[in-house]
């Protein structure tokens, strides 16, 4: 598919390429109010705020959530600081959005989490009193055990985004090859949102399967825009799919308005 004119400079902006004089974008450690954290179950209060190449987020500033995989659990940030998209991103002059990287945690037993739709809705309400964004371009990436919290977030409060990317997702509690009996639902409410899916069609920790389930789950239940890219002779490690700009020019050509997804007719020309 050929990308209209406006997409094509926007990609060519935000190649891996930086101009010589960039500066590092602003990446600051931020901490949900102790209430706020006490109501989480496997959320590290503290999360990852890059800011775009402007320095400051607007109101009209894009927002856009990474949810990391199972390696990255735990409290330490370090990680975090260098997620994929701000990887992609960094010391390029055409970073357009806020990213924001919340981490799982273990709870107070020291169990080993997973990605809950409550703990992260704690942390999108938090973003919404303490930071200016556009709340009608609001998009979710997960990889991994990401990718299943894509798909239950996205499930759960559909109202939220204007465009999902899960990446080698998983589709159930319990590990990488279980699958929530409710997929089929989880399709229905997903239906009105655009979806681009990828997967490693070698990928032997999650089956390509369920991307692939998904896919037609989304199909059969009305989906105007979900799209499946498998990645040819990839495993299950595929974030270097994350430093494709033309993700990015995807997801951006799409808002919230009202209780729809639309693209948005000024960044179509």
């Amino acid at each position: 598919m050929r990308l209209p004119r406006y997409f094509r400079s926007l990609a060519a902006l935000a190649c891996m390429t930086a101009a010589a004089s960039a500066e590092p974008m602003k990446i600051e450690v931020r901490r949900l109010p102790d209430a706020s954290a006490a109501a989480t179950m496997f959320l590290n209060p503290e999360y990852v705020v890059a800011f775009p190449a402007t320095a400051k987020a607007t109101d009209k500033t894009p927002l856009m959530i990474f949810l990391h995989g199972a390696g990255e659990r735990g409290t330490d940030l370090t990680q975090l600081k260098s997620v994929p998209p701000i990887r992609h991103f960094d010391q390029q002059t055409e970073q357009p959005f806020l990213i924001v990287a919340p981490q799982c945690a273990p709870d107070k037993s020291g169990k080993n989490g997973e990605w809950h739709s409550e703990d992260l809705e704690v942390l999108f309400k938090q973003l919404v009193k303490e930071q200016p964004f556009d709340k009608t371009r609001v998009y979710l990436i997960g990889y991994s055990m990401g990718g299943f919290g894509t798909w239950l977030w996205g499930s759960s409060h559909p109202e939220r985004f204007a465009g999902l990317a899960p990446h080698a997702g998983g589709l159930g509690f319990g590990g990488p090859r279980a699958v929530s009996p409710d997929l089929t639902g989880w399709a229905k409410r997903l239906a009105p949102l655009p979806i681009w899916i990828f997967h490693g069609d070698k990928d032997d920790v999650v089956p390509p399967e369920r991307s692939e389930r998904m896919n037609s789950l989304l199909k059969a239940a009305g989906a105007k825009e979900v799209r499946l890219t498998m990645l040819a002779g990839k495993g299950h490690g595929i974030t270097d799919n994350l430093r494709d700009p033309q993700l990015y020019a995807w997801l951006l050509r799409h808002r919230r308005e009202g209780d729809q997804v639309v693209e948005d007719p000024l960044n179509l020309k």
